[in-house]
């Protein structure tokens, strides 16, 4: 904010938002109670709408709400049904702010701090996809927040700094406990430009340039208990490693998966000083002479080739092809990263609407074929 002036300017109107919708609230709410309404008693326009839009000091946008002929239709409507309105919900509608949390998100990203991230995960030359897929992740977050707990912000959220407690106090505080902080996709695991770290099970089946050993101990301490309760159940005539070498074969194979994931480069961790000890195998390797990071030329090693870019499994043309047509950098947000959208509800019907036309068009097409 201090090197971006409309940044700054932007969260000073939001801040500005939400001071007014508490103090609408605060007003009404005031109201109310000098004129002995329950809050929970059922909305009569006809002896409260006037008192409560003229209310001294309530901000026009909550007047405008009030006097809205699309929310007296719904308040006819509710009437109409025998379910009328209570007047606790006339005054939470009347408070409440006209963006939601995605909706802030989204135009957070639209300031040049984050433009900037989507810019460096669409480079061509050495992208950087950390930034960008941190942001998808708040998405989510944040949808997930919406959909559970707080769909919509009222100046009732904002007494008693009440919405702060809900989603830093309680949600956010939540999230980091379970320690929900990495970024998963099945068909690209990591993020351009990042140093992924794994433990050696994790790395299984993968392959890296280059790839840094950082533990060369692994302390045999026999085999598992529950190998020594099934072995003597097994038939004599089945031929397995031995019990006593169980351990051993295993810290074997699993040294074998870390070794073999480098292509270009492997670089073992030598630690020395008290306390360090390394596996006497990898000691040997390591007394033999082998070439240290201070000796290595670094323009000796092969360039490292990129895997190319894992797009979805299945295209749809409408989804896929025409989204990309319209906007390449939406489709890089909310196909690739799997951003939630702010307006769920208006982007999955038409979705829908989208694929059914995309289904029957390939329904037209095979009926002709087959005419």
């Amino acid at each position: 904010m201090d090197d971006d002036p409309r940044l700054a300017r932007f969260v000073a109107d939001r801040r500005e938002d939400l001071r007014r919708a508490s103090a609408d609230f605060a007003t009404l709410v005031a109201l109310t109670q000098r004129k002995g309404w329950d809050l929970s008693a059922a909305y009569k326009p006809v002896v409260m709408k006037r008192d409560l839009a003229n209310a001294s000091g309530l901000s026009e946008s909550a007047k405008r709400t009030l006097i809205r002929k699309a929310f007296d239709d719904l308040v006819d409507r509710r009437e109409l049904e025998g379910r009328p309105l209570p007047l606790d919900y006339v005054i939470k509608r009347a408070t409440s702010i006209d963006w939601s949390l995605l909706d802030l998100f989204y135009r957070c990203c639209g300031f040049r701090h984050f433009i900037e991230m989507f810019d460096a995960a669409q480079r061509d030359q050495d992208p950087d996809e950390g930034p960008v897929c941190n942001l998808g992740l708040l998405s989510q977050y944040l949808s997930r927040f919406m959909d559970q707990r707080v769909p919509i912000i009222t100046g009732a959220l904002l007494e008693d700094d009440l919405f702060l407690k809900v989603f830093f106090g309680s949600y956010l505080y939540a999230l980091f406990k379970r320690g929900e902080s990495e970024y998963e996709d099945a068909e690209d695991p990591f993020p351009k430009g990042r140093i992924p770290f794994l433990t050696i099970h994790q790395a299984k089946g993968l392959q890296f340039p280059v790839v840094v050993l950082g533990n060369l101990r692994k302390d045999d301490k026999g085999p598992q208990p529950v190998e020594e309760l099934v072995r003597p159940l097994l038939p004599l005539d089945r031929e397995g490693e031995p019990l006593d070498r169980l351990a051993k074969f295993d810290i074997m194979r699993m040294y074998y998966v870390s070794l073999s994931r480098a292509q270009n480069l492997l670089v073992l961790a030598s630690f020395r000083g008290r306390g360090q000890r390394t596996n006497s195998e990898f000691q040997a390797l390591l007394d033999s002479g082998i070439t240290s990071i201070a000796e290595f030329d670094v323009s000796a090693m092969p360039v490292a080739r990129s895997a190319p870019d894992a797009g979805p499994r299945s295209y749809s043309y409408t989804a896929d092809f025409l989204a990309y047509k319209r906007c390449p950098r939406q489709y890089l947000i909310f196909r690739k990263f799997d951003f939630a959208p702010s307006r769920f509800q208006t982007m999955l019907f038409g979705t829908l609407v989208h694929r059914t036309l995309d289904d029957l068009h390939q329904f037209l097409i095979a009926r002709r074929e087959t005419a």
